[in-house]
């Protein structure tokens, strides 16, 4: 069985095979990152230790799926989505960045409805999106400083 320093310099070695703009969009380095929290928690899951040897196939042909069409990008996309939500269900991983624009728009739809109903619509619902956005990069941040973050 693979270990994650090794299925990531495998990554590393196959990145020049790809575009570079591929790289990014596919999110080959939420993979990467992926890679490591799937090693640090298969010592406690089945299912992880599962997805490591998963993960090892995938390192290997990635640049041959994603420079291959829609077929291969869709299959890569699919499976690091397998990753990506069991470490949020099972372990509490989160995407980063997530909790500020939701809470920012669900502040804007608090301060719509609120100055709805006092008349003071603008301030309102400036109002809102700023608490919005003030609480969800708290949420952000704390989610990064505990480090389960992708």
């Amino acid at each position: 069985m693979s270990t994650a320093q090794e299925i990531k310099d495998i990554i590393a070695r196959h990145r020049g095979e790809i575009y570079k703009k591929d790289y990014t969009f596919f999110e080959v380095d939420t993979f990467a990152k992926c890679v490591d929290y799937v090693e640090k928690e298969s010592a406690t899951c089945a299912h992880c230790t599962e997805l490591l040897s998963d993960m090892a196939n995938l390192a290997e042909s990635y640049p041959k799926m994603l420079n291959n069409g829609s077929t291969g990008r869709t299959e890569f996309q699919q499976r690091l989505s397998v990753y990506t939500s069991h470490l949020a269900t099972a372990h509490g991983y989160k995407r980063k960045g997530i909790f500020m624009p939701l809470y920012t728009m669900g502040g804007l739809a608090v301060g719509a409805l609120a100055g709805l109903i006092s008349g003071q619509f603008l301030i309102c619902v400036a109002s809102g999106m700023i608490i919005g956005y003030i609480i969800g990069c708290s949420l952000d941040h704390r989610a990064v400083r505990t480090g389960k973050t992708f």
